[in-house]
C-alpha cells in the first residue's frame, strides 16, 4: 500500500503525481497523526455515501401477489406516501400552500377472462371507468383517450379535467398489464396534478401534458415490472 501511494501506475510524463509529492510530508508525520488523518479520510467517505443516498429518491417495491405483477417505482421526495385502502398499493401526494398539488395512485385492476390480447379489453374497461367517474363528478370532462407503452409495456390511457374544491385539476388513468394476453390482474394509474405545475411542458400544455414533466414523470416512467 506504501508502495502504491509513493508510486501510483501513471506514465512518467504525467508525473510527479499528487500522491508522489505528499508522500514525504506524510511519512515525516508522527504515527499518531497519520492515522487520525486516515480516519478522518475514511469518515469522510463514508459521510460522501451517507449524504448521496440521504438525497437518493425512495423507491417502492410491490413484491406481489400474484408474482407476475412485481413492480417497483421511485418518485420525487417532495412526496408523501399515504395510507391506502383495500386494492391501493401506493398512494402519493404532494402539497402545495393552497391545497393538493399532484398525486399519484397505483390500484390492483382485476380482469375477466377474454380471448385474444389484452389491447382489445382494455378501452372496454377505460369506457367503464369514464363512466363511472362522469357519473360521481359532474365536473369530470374527458379530454383524450388511446393506447400508450410505459417504458416499452403496451397499455391503455385516457386524459380529463376536473374541479376539486372549487380549483381546476387535469388528470390521467393508465392501464396497464405485464403481458399482453392472458394477464388476469394489472395495474391501474391514477394521477391528477395542478395544471400550474405543467408550465415547463412542450407546447401545448393540455391534460395530455399530465406526467410528461413534474412530480409525476418519475413514478410513471420509471415502473418497472
Amino acid at each position: 500500500m506504501r508502495q502504491l501511494w509513493r508510486a501510483p501506475p501513471v506514465k512518467a510524463q504525467f508525473g510527479p503525481t499528487l500522491p508522489q509529492l505528499l508522500a514525504p510530508r506524510i511519512d515525516s508525520l508522527p504515527r499518531i497523526v497519520a492515522r487520525i488523518l486516515g480516519v478522518l479520510g475514511v469518515l469522510a467517505v463514508l459521510a460522501i455515501v451517507l449524504l448521496a443516498l440521504r438525497l437518493r429518491d425512495p423507491v417502492y417495491s410491490f413484491p406481489g401477489p400474484p408474482a407476475k405483477l412485481r413492480f417497483s417505482t421511485s418518485y420525487s421526495r417532495t412526496m408523501t406516501r399515504e395510507p391506502t385502502r383495500p386494492g391501493v398499493l401506493l398512494s402519493l401526494r404532494e402539497n402545495s400552500s393552497v391545497g393538493l398539488a399532484a398525486s399519484f395512485q397505483i390500484s390492483k385492476l382485476a380482469l375477466p377472462r377474454y380471448d385474444g390480447q389484452i389491447s382489445g379489453l382494455l378501452p372496454v374497461i377505460a369506457a367503464k371507468l369514464i363512466a363511472r367517474q362522469s357519473a360521481a363528478d359532474p365536473t369530470f370532462v374527458l379530454w383524450s383517450q388511446g393506447r400508450t407503452r410505459i417504458n416499452l409495456v403496451p397499455g391503455y390511457t385516457f386524459t380529463f379535467q376536473q374541479t376539486i374544491d372549487g380549483r381546476p385539476y387535469w388528470g390521467r388513468y393508465v392501464l396497464l398489464t405485464p403481458d399482453i394476453s392472458g394477464d388476469r390482474v394489472g395495474l391501474e394509474i391514477s394521477m391528477l396534478t395542478d395544471p400550474a405545475l405543467l408550465a415547463s411542458a412542450t407546447p401545448p400544455i393540455t391534460p395530455d401534458s399530465v406526467a410528461s414533466v413534474g412530480v409525476l414523470f418519475e413514478p410513471l416512467e420509471r415502473l418497472r415490472f
